[in-house]
Parts: C-alpha cells; sequence; structure tokens
C-alpha cells in the first residue's frame, strides 16, 4: 500500500523529513564505524593482553561513561528493573558473543569475522521458528539458506586445513548466535519502564561477568594500552547513543540495512592495518550474507496502513 497525499501541504515537509532520514542514516553509518573502529582496536591489542582483560576494562569504561550520559540527561534509578533476570540473561550472551569474536579476530582477519557476525538477522528468524514456532514462508527460507551458503563460501576454505586452525573459525558463528539470542532478549526488554535499565544495567553486568576471570587472564597494562582501552568505553557509548538517536529521528525500517556499512568499514580497516585482502570469495559470501538479512529486513518491514496514511497527509 503506498500513502498518497492529496494536499500540496504534503510537498512542503517532504525537505525536512528527508534531512531528518539523513541525519539518521548518517548516525547508523557512524556507529558501524565506530563498532568497526573498536574491532580493529581490539584485534591490534590482543597481541599483547588477553580478550577477556580488554572485554572486562572496556564494559567497565562503558558502564562508566552510559551511566554519567543518563544521570546527565536527567535520568533516575537507572539500574532498577522489573525483569532483572532477563537483563542478566542479555547481558550474558552479548559478553559471550564479544568474548568469541575477539578471540576469533585476534587469529582470523577483521572483515571475515564481521561478515559472518551479521548472520544474526537470520538466526533469529531460525530461531524464532524453532522456540516460538512462527511460520516463515518460502521466501525466508529460501534466505535463510543463502545465508548460509554465504558463510560457507567465506569460511569453507579455512575449514580444510589443521584442526586446531580451523575450528577458531566456527566462534564468529558463537558469537553471531549470542547475537541473535541478545536481539530477542532485547524485544523483550523493548518497554519504556525498562529502557533506560537496559542501557545501564547491560555494560555493569558485562563486566561483573567477567571479574572472576580476571586474576587468571591480568597483565600490566601500559598507560597508552590504559588510554586506549577507555577509548573502546568512549566508542562504545557513543555507537550506542548514535543508534539510539538514530531510530528516534528516523523508522527501522528504513535505517537497518545501512547497519551493513560496518563490514565495509571493517574490510578498510583490515586492509589498511592488518594487510588483509579480500578474495572473490569473501565478496561473494558478503553478497550472500548481506542480501539475505535485506530480504528478511524487506519481508518484515512495517506496511503502511490506512490509520498511518491518514496521519501522514495530515
Amino acid at each position: 500500500m503506498t500513502c498518497v497525499s492529496e494536499t500540496p501541504a504534503g510537498a512542503s515537509s517532504a525537505a525536512p523529513a528527508s534531512r531528518t532520514m539523513l541525519i539518521g542514516i548518517g548516525l547508523i553509518v557512524l556507529a558501524g564505524g565506530l563498532m568497526a573502529v573498536q574491532d580493529a582496536t581490539v584485534k591490534e591489542m590482543t597481541a599483547r593482553l588477553s580478550p577477556f582483560q580488554i572485554s572486562f576494562l572496556r564494559y567497565g569504561w562503558h558502564a562508566l561513561f552510559v551511566a554519567l550520559y543518563l544521570t546527565a540527561t536527567g535520568h533516575r534509578s537507572i539500574y532498577v528493573s522489573a525483569q532483572f533476570p532477563l537483563q542478566v540473561a542479555r547481558a550474558l550472551t552479548l559478553v559471550g558473543g564479544s568474548l568469541a569474536v575477539h578471540v576469533a579476530i585476534s587469529v582470523i582477519p577483521l572483515s571475515q569475522a564481521t561478515v559472518i557476525l551479521f548472520l544474526s538477522p537470520l538466526i533469529v528468524t531460525l530461531l524464532s521458528v524453532l522456540f516460538l514456532k512462527e511460520r516463515i514462508g518460502w521466501r525466508r527460507t529460501t534466505a535463510l539458506c543463502l545465508g548460509f551458503m554465504g558463510v560457507v563460501v567465506v569460511i569453507g576454505p579455512q575449514l580444510d586445513g589443521g584442526a586446531g586452525v580451523s575450528l577458531i573459525w566456527l566462534l564468529p558463528l558463537v558469537a553471531a548466535f549470542g547475537s541473535a539470542c541478545y536481539v530477542l532478549l532485547t524485544r523483550r526488554l523493548a518497554g519504556p519502564s525498562e529502557f533506560v535499565p537496559a542501557m545501564a544495567l547491560m555494560p555493569l553486568l558485562c563486566s561483573l561477568a567477567l571479574v572472576p576471570m580476571q586474576p587468571f587472564v591480568w597483565q600490566p597494562i601500559s598507560t597508552s594500552d590504559f588510554i586506549v582501552i577507555m577509548g573502546l568505553g568512549v566508542t562504545g557509548t557513543l555507537a550506542h547513543v548514535c543508534i539510539q538517536f538514530g531510530m528516534r529521528v528516523a523508522s527501522a525500517s528504513v535505517l537497518a540495512p545501512f547497519l551493513y556499512s560496518q563490514v565495509v568499514f571493517a574490510a578498510v580497516l583490515g586492509l589498511i592495518f592488518f594487510d588483509e585482502v579480500v578474495g572473490l570469495g569473501f565478496v561473494l559470501g558478503t553478497l550472500l550474507i548481506v542480501g539475505a538479512g535485506l530480504v528478511i529486513w524487506w519481508i518484515e518491514r512495517p506496511r503502511p496502513t490506512p490509520e498511518t496514511c491518514r496521519k501522514d497527509i495530515a
């Protein structure tokens, strides 16, 4: 269904609406760039520090910066949640996925690990079939098959090496599964009363979950590394704020495809800093995974209704 305005007033509001949409797109692309920079920085630091230690400090700074941001914007009782067990489960899926990808990118190319992570929208669809008993139809089924074919194309050539090397390529799949569970739990916590606690509790709980491991992995940190890890907390906070405000000024259905900008940034950063040259297999696999994700997005996007049409025209 297409909304058509019958009054000239709609034309006068088109330009501001277009500018607002571009601002939203810009914020989402910026968030993708910040997350790619985070992963590239972690990859460089894993030569000296354990991913468990880096993640612990990163989430700790992230928790501090988010708390300062929420308090400065007038929010109170930011850690009070009526669904605290779900908040804990959500944080555990995120920290598990983050650790999996951080361990993976210490060994495998950043661009390939990143694109496999974007299998998570397809895994969300698959989990909705297995656990929510949703019917997905032939189009979603085709998208799922294409997406998993893309993963095979990206990592297939790596699985014929030594077993000790090849198994590390499965970690991005573990991370994608964790990300999918994180998305499903985030949907359960999408109510207005849980929005602020979800922002505040997520990095705090992730950091606390990593505390027991620190005596076994802790290494002395140089001043420069300490500053860089603090920067990871800043960029993590900025990325989440960009996504939050981007979703406020433009609809999620418009912005969702631009989340894939992170793959482009990861490929560029991998080439510049780690001499990671992408091959034809990576390009083909990326097209399959991203294409499948866009098909899922297109099928599940909200459709206009007569009520929203009348509201737009008014």
